[in-house]
């Protein structure tokens, strides 16, 4: 069986650069903390109770984004750890046989070693930070668990490549590691968002975004980390300088089963089954702008409709229509 990865190994799995920074230092420490305390349960109870305890920071859990792996470790036929770096090993092992997939695979089929992925989840939690849209802290964390996906055995068929023995199905028959939490990072929206509206270039969309939803009736109903929580990400543009991006991701994100020739009181109709069913009265206009589960044609139908006298969306949402027909954008 595979020997578990040692829980701390993995807290600080490829975070975004510079990311973490937007939140404390201290609060970031004992929420890694709490990962390592934690086991993963239905709830994640446990982990939620360590950091309330810890932290005194109310987390609740927003939304789980799966089927994702990485590269795991190399083991040997004892389960004992030959690599942590499973691509490193391997690349390295591909070019000594001359990127020969018949002298790589005859070099080590007797080993009995075995390449493993981890196969994860990461889970968005959220705590309110403050009143605005984006006061909130956003907390991401990793479920992991470590699998067999490759065994150098005898009669053992040539892979096509190194990311071969990586991506295939687990092999059947072979024990998979416990899960275990890592820490990925902890951040304050907030302050994420100033630097990231500080940036040169045209100011991101998702800031637009935020500025609707504040100035929306779903603004007035509801806290945009209710029903959103913010995709992160960080790459240096042409000059080496960090880019700081965001993403809006709905936490549920109801079928749009509207009639596309639909207007007046059927299109209202529609409008109002989509808000029920999301939570919020305007999210039809935000899953258009985020995703595009709402079809884009549906904005200027609502806006013939208002020139034509019809009074069927809240005074704050008539201004959202009429300024995205004006000046459409989409994340």
């Amino acid at each position: 069986m595979p020997a578990a990865p040692d829980p701390a190994s993995h807290l600080v799995s490829r975070p975004a650069p510079g990311v973490a920074d937007d939140a404390s230092a201290a609060l970031a420490e004992l929420a890694l903390r709490a990962c390592v305390a934690s086991r993963p349960a239905p709830g994640h109870a446990m982990l939620l109770d360590a950091l309330w305890r810890s932290a005194a920071v109310d987390f609740a859990l927003r939304v789980s984004r799966g089927g994702w792996y990485r590269p795991g470790r190399i083991l040997d036929r004892d389960g004992d750890c030959v690599a942590d770096d499973a691509i490193a090993w391997l690349e390295q092992a591909w070019a000594d046989a001359d990127d020969d997939a018949q002298t790589f695979v005859e070099r080590h089929s007797d080993s009995g070693w075995a390449v493993t992925r981890l196969e994860g989840v990461t889970h968005y939690f959220v705590a309110p930070n403050g009143g605005g849209p984006a006061e909130f802290l956003q907390l991401e964390v990793e479920e992991l668990r470590e699998r067999i996906s490759y065994r150098f055995v005898a009669d053992t068929s040539p892979p096509e490549s190194v990311e071969a023995m990586i991506a295939p199905a687990v092999c059947a028959g072979e024990p998979e590691g416990v899960p275990h939490y890592s820490f990925r990072r902890l951040t304050d929206i907030a302050r994420y968002l100033d630097r990231l509206g500080s940036q040169p270039g045209n100011p991101a969309p998702v800031l637009r975004f935020l500025a609707e939803w504040d100035a929306s009736s779903s603004g007035r109903q509801r806290r945009f980390c209710d029903h959103w929580v913010l995709a992160l990400s960080e790459h240096p543009d042409r000059y080496g300088q960090p880019r700081r991006a965001a993403l809006p991701v709905a936490v549920h994100a109801p079928r749009w089963s509207g009639d596309a020739a639909a207007r007046g009181t059927a299109l209202a109709q529609q409008l109002h089954d989509f808000g029920r069913e999301a939570g919020y009265r305007a999210a039809w206009y935000f899953h258009m702008v985020s995703g595009r589960r709402v079809p884009r044609d549906v904005a200027p139908r609502v806006a013939a409709d208002l020139q034509d006298g019809m009074a069927y969306l809240p005074e704050r949402d008539v201004a959202l229509v009429t300024n995205w027909v004006r000046e459409p954008y989409s994340l």
